[in-house]
């Protein structure tokens, strides 16, 4: 079977399409990988077919004429960005990078964004699924979410008056954005694919023949309200970063060098608009007494390496499979990848969410007992050494976090999302 992964974003939405498509690998398939040119290093160590999709990093820097901190700072101010200077200006140029390589696929495979991958999907009549990397793709009214910039009034609205008082904000929700949206209506037409109305980007990864949750029930389980498509699965990993490195030296050393740090990450996008996030970090890790690793991104390497001393250390990146359990806690800005390794490493995590998904899987994470909420705009070195003593000091966190890390280590999350999509071993 041959199989066409379509995705954009940073590392989290990439890496779990890759675990994927090893899995596929391994039952005998022929996984492709359609993405931005930067992804092409990681797709081709590991043997997968690459297929590169516009726009790129520098193509869409060069075009808005910002930088990597501007972009960061109106995904986290504007949740119209993504559409109005990203999926809608370039949509012709995806769609046609796209169409020959879907024509040729027996199943698609896209994520949430990927708007163009499944209307070149249906205009091909080729079967098509959804990986849904996050609990507020569902947009549930039994189990709402927390709003972009961090507004309960849904989770409240619920709780007093029942899913009922939720599904009209849902839906208008769907029609403001679906406004954004319309020039696809006429790509749809152009291609010859059905015409959907609905909103593309919320509502159209669930129009599909399979939707698959990737996170685990120890995270958020699967609402009462969920499409009969929808089939969850667990977390899938794969961290090795755009070289594949494992551990430095460095990193090895400092760990062995004394008790389990803190480990401080804004992923791979936030980095950009960090914002003094880690020179807060350092100095709430001096005043806890504590050690501290600083994953600060390696375009950023140089700038912050300031704020390395003794108990300090100061990396690029590192593969988190491998440090988080040897971590005190992760500090985090909770987007879904790095949230997913910390509980998979069986500890505390404090989430400091900035925009999107964040502010929702941080509530999520403090409802199941693994971990406290800071909001990055609230973030301080004083108010982080208060809430991280809050959070080591907790047997109940702790707890938890244990219980859900050997939960997770039994699930074959990648095993069951291929069966959901029918990708049989040798078949």
């Amino acid at each position: 079977m041959r199989v066409v992964l379509a995705t954009m974003g940073t590392l989290g939405d990439v890496h779990p399409f890759i675990a994927l498509a090893l899995g596929m690998q391994a039952r005998g398939h022929e996984p492709v990988f359609a993405g931005a040119e930067s992804v092409r290093g990681i797709a081709e160590r590991h043997g997968i077919e690459f297929h590169p999709v516009r726009p790129d990093g520098p193509q869409l820097l060069a075009d808005t004429g910002m930088d990597e901190g501007e972009i960061a700072r109106a995904l986290a101010t504007d949740f119209g960005f993504v559409i109005d200077r990203v999926l809608v200006p370039y949509a012709e140029a995806t769609l046609a990078d796209l169409m020959p390589v879907i024509a040729s696929a027996d199943l698609v495979l896209t994520s949430s964004f990927s708007i163009h991958a499944r209307i070149a999907a249906q205009a091909a009549g080729v079967r098509l699924a959804s990986a849904l990397l996050q609990p507020i793709t569902l947009l549930s009214a039994e189990d709402p979410p927390v709003l972009p910039r961090g507004e309960t009034m849904l989770v409240a609205l619920r709780r007093w008056f029942g899913a009922r008082a939720v599904r009209p904000l849902l839906r208008l929700a769907e029609r403001t954005y679906a406004r954004k949206l319309r020039p696809f209506a006429a790509l749809r037409a152009r291609i010859g694919a059905p015409p959907f109305s609905g909103n593309e980007m919320l509502s159209g990864p669930l129009a599909v023949d399979r939707a698959i949750g990737l996170w685990s029930p120890a995270f958020a389980p699967a609402p009462a309200d969920a499409p009969a498509c929808f089939v969850q699965t667990g977390f899938v990993f794969y961290d090795g970063g755009f070289a594949g490195q494992g551990l430095s030296a460095a990193v090895e050393a400092f760990l062995q060098a004394g008790p389990p740090p803190l480990v401080f990450t804004l992923g791979t996008m936030a980095i950009y608009a960090e914002d003094g996030f880690y020179a807060e970090s350092a100095e709430a890790a001096r005043r806890l007494g504590r050690r501290a690793v600083l994953l600060v991104g390696d375009d950023l390497l140089t700038k912050q390496q300031a704020l390395a001393g003794p108990d300090v250390l100061v990396v690029g990146y590192a593969p988190h499979s491998q440090l988080f359990p040897r971590a005190a806690a992760v500090i985090g800005h909770g987007g879904i990848g790095t949230t997913g390794q910390a509980i998979r490493a069986g500890i505390p995590q404090l989430v400091c969410p900035i925009f999107g998904d964040q502010f929702d899987n941080a509530a999520r994470i403090a409802r199941a007992g693994l971990g406290l909420v800071l909001p990055k705009r609230r973030y301080t070195a004083v108010r982080a050494a208060e809430v991280i003593e809050r959070l080591l000091g907790s047997d109940a966190i702790a707890g938890r976090a244990r219980q859900a890390g050997a939960d997770i280590a039994v699930e074959d999350a990648v095993g069951r999302a291929l069966d959901a999509l029918g990708i049989d071993a040798g078949s």
